[in-house]
């Protein structure tokens, strides 16, 4: 019985190296699955946001603080930045709604909102807040 070396030697190789190949041509998890989202409320003295993330979807809850019934319930984050400055934005009929997070101060967040001209017209620091106690 004759072995042919060449052919046991390519064979060995693509085996050792198919996982590799794999690894390079499959799309990398979402940047939601590797990020540490900012989950939580943050407030400053004028608006107060909530940012949580479930079934794969970032939810934003946004309330200006000194007109209470002046609020929006946004869904379904654009996320960008790296694992070290993490940015949540939510659309609103143009209106942009920007969360930005460094995981190195979970504490803080930066409030942005931007109109549909691209214009800053909010943007602030927020700062981690309880959660209200929910009652039994």
């Amino acid at each position: 019985m004759i072995m042919n070396y060449k052919a046991i030697t390519l064979a060995t190789i693509l085996g050792i190296a198919t996982p590799a190949i794999i690894d390079v041509t499959t799309t990398k998890p979402a940047l939601a699955q590797t990020f540490d989202y900012p989950d939580g409320t943050f407030a400053s003295k004028d608006w107060k946001v909530s940012v949580s993330y479930s079934n794969n979807v970032y939810y934003y809850y946004g309330e200006n603080r000194r007109y209470r019934d002046s609020y929006i319930s946004l869904s379904g984050a654009v996320t960008s930045g790296n694992n070290a400055r993490q940015i949540y934005t939510w659309n609103n009929n143009g209106m942009k709604y920007r969360i930005t997070w460094r995981p190195s101060d979970p504490n803080f967040v930066r409030l942005e909102v931007i109109n549909p001209r691209g214009r800053v017209i909010l943007n602030q620091i927020l700062e981690s807040v309880p959660e209200d106690p929910v009652s039994p």
